[in-house]
């Protein structure tokens, strides 16, 4: 019953929050880029999508919890994964503003997952690395080959996190104790569970004043390689 009224609960948040999204992007539409309230409209945007992904991350949640989440095991190229993720946070990086860099070897072999699922732990790993790291900071985002599985990583040039904080990142209940700035919350909880749903391992190395960063594999899908132009 707590399933069902999650999602239900979840559903018709997003219908209202979809109006409100599509509402201000056409006011904008009709607002210079420096004319008067488009911060305003871009910053409601940029909450309402916010709320949007917490109503998701809470459905997923229920579903790592129960074992039912479900992942496909598609045969992907690791690139357009890549590309497609930091697209989704430009805007972001844009407005703070931060370098993204991408790393990758010429050779690595399409992974087996579900697309969308590795494009939102990216893409999550990615928006926890902008909050944290300054402006004019860098974020560098690399795909490798590590046995027979494909490893990412999503360092950036923030804070960092102390030991005595790390093994908490990941926690569905996050302990009153945890900073605030030491996590991302409900979205690390699902993040751990979509990468566990395809057989891979999530973790981080970080120390205070030297940045973080947030390693995860994936099963490559035992395909030929591809050659990167």
């Amino acid at each position: 019953m707590l399933r069902e009224t999650v999602s239900t609960i979840s559903h018709d948040l997003r219908n209202s929050l979809s109006v409100i999204v599509v509402s201000a992007r056409m006011l904008m539409r009709s607002i210079p880029q420096e004319g008067p309230g488009r911060r305003q409209l871009e910053a409601i945007t940029r909450a309402a999508d916010e709320i949007n992904q917490l109503a998701q991350d809470l459905v997923d949640a229920m579903s790592i919890e129960n074992g039912s989440l479900k992942v496909g095991k598609g045969a992907h190229e690791v690139e357009p994964i890549l590309d497609r993720a930091i697209e989704l946070v430009a805007p972001t990086v844009a407005l703070k503003p931060l370098e993204i860099a991408k790393e990758m070897p010429h050779e690595l072999p399409p992974i087996a997952c579900d697309r969308e699922r590795i494009v939102q732990v990216i893409a999550t790993l990615l928006g926890n690395a902008m909050r944290f790291t300054p402006k004019g900071g860098r974020i560098t985002v690399r795909a490798e080959p590590s046995g027979t599985d494909a490893r990412f990583s999503i360092s950036d040039t923030g804070p960092g996190i102390s030991p005595d904080q790390q093994p908490l990142l990941f926690a569905r209940h996050a302990p009153a104790r945890r900073p605030m700035g030491q996590g991302m919350g409900l979205a690390a909880f699902v993040t751990k569970g979509i990468v566990e749903a395809h057989g891979g391992t999530i973790w981080v190395e970080s120390s205070p004043g030297q940045g973080s960063t947030f390693f995860f594999t994936i099963p490559t899908a035992g395909l030929s390689v591809r050659t990167a132009t």
